[in-house]
């Protein structure tokens, strides 16, 4: 049974409270505590880790979620700022919190402590990129990002929002899982249409580029040794997006320059996915391609112009996605975003590898 007559998807979606702490992380904040149980997001806090952030929690009780946690907060707000003297500490507020009504202004305020406080309360309900914005609001009220940067999220994570329910996992109804294309027979397949010429379009979410990127490499790998041409279209501007998502842009575009490789036309930056998908669209009809492979989040782009199109991201249910909007290959990086975690140069992917045993068997 498909549920299909439901007005809403049934699976599991992302949480708006790990998107609130990697918001956090984008924003050099280095210190975050949760105000919540000390279960809530426990694989999100430990993955954050790897990234060099610290990460606390109120570990909020029975007793706290009635009569509230302004104590407990209070006591771990002074601890962190008296053990490190960040200059910028990150609370989020989970659905206790915000359940009782919590006032998490009002507490920080209270701290007041000479750091930069990002505070907001967070529920686990909604849209993740809810609890995104909800965490820019508060850093804009902090003199951290200005007001064109805040409307430029807001206007951004909402369409990201916006492309998952209509073109993504977040389609009404069932969405059922799949397995992605085998590695091999694709990288073969790509080999082979590189010879008359292939579009590289990266459209890759802030730092899971660094896996996807890898393919590019790989396909210079071939290009080299087997010929053939391929243009490369991405969105790796480095002049818009917070911090960390600047410099993970201009990390890229250096290592691939390294290898020997440029970018023939920027779509945007590694924020603008959303948006980037359909400049990447306009930006194709420079090159006389007509096969094309779109890393990242490709159901943001219609694969329709292409005779050959190869869609790579992570995730069964986005395999399925992407073959129901046309792509003849779906590949799945599967665990992209923790093969990422903390990295800061490109990390090997599964599909790189196998094009580059193709070039190994042939030298």
């Amino acid at each position: 049974m498909k549920l299909k007559s439901l007005p809403y998807a049934v699976h599991p979606r992302p949480n708006p409270i790990a998107a609130a702490l990697y918001t956090l992380r984008d924003l050099n904040c280095r210190h975050i505590i949760l105000h919540g149980p000390p279960g809530c997001n426990f694989r999100a806090l430990r993955l954050l880790e790897r990234d060099g952030v610290k990460i606390f929690t109120t570990s909020m009780n029975d007793f706290d979620v009635v009569l509230g946690g302004r104590q407990k907060l209070l006591e771990v707000l002074n601890a962190v700022y008296s053990d490190f003297k960040p200059e910028i500490i990150g609370v989020v507020g989970t659905c206790c919190t915000t359940i009782i009504g919590e006032d998490l202004e009002s507490e920080v305020s209270e701290a007041n402590l000479p750091a930069k406080v990002v505070c907001a309360n967070v529920s686990g309900c909604g849209d993740n990129t809810e609890g995104a914005i909800r965490i820019l609001e508060s850093a804009n009220k902090c003199g951290i990002i200005d007001d064109s940067e805040l409307e430029r999220q807001i206007r951004i994570l909402r369409m990201a929002s916006k492309v998952e329910r209509e073109r993504g996992v977040a389609i009404p109804g069932y969405l059922a899982p799949s397995a992605g294309d085998e590695c091999k027979l694709v990288a073969k397949e790509l080999v082979e249409k590189m010879k008359d010429g292939l579009l590289v379009i990266l459209n890759a979410k802030k730092e899971t580029a660094y896996l996807y990127a890898d393919i590019i490499l790989a396909l210079n790998k071939a290009r080299n040794l087997l010929g053939g041409e391929f243009a490369v279209i991405a969105n790796l501007e480095d002049s818009r997006g917070l911090p960390k998502v600047r410099e993970d842009a201009k990390n890229i575009v250096n290592e691939l320059r390294e290898n020997g490789v440029e970018i023939d036309k920027f779509s945007g930056s590694l924020d603008e996915y959303a948006f980037s998908a359909d400049k990447a669209l306009e930006l194709c009809s420079v090159f006389d391609y007509s096969s094309a492979i779109v890393l990242g989040i490709p159901q943001a782009l219609n694969p329709q112009r292409f005779d050959y199109s190869v869609g790579v991201s992570s995730g069964e249910r986005t395999m399925t996605r992407l073959r129901e909007l046309g792509y003849k290959r779906a590949v799945n990086e599967e665990g992209a975003h923790v093969n990422v975690l903390g990295k800061r140069r490109i990390v090997r992917s599964h599909l790189g590898d196998s094009i580059r045993e193709i070039c190994e068997s042939r030298e």
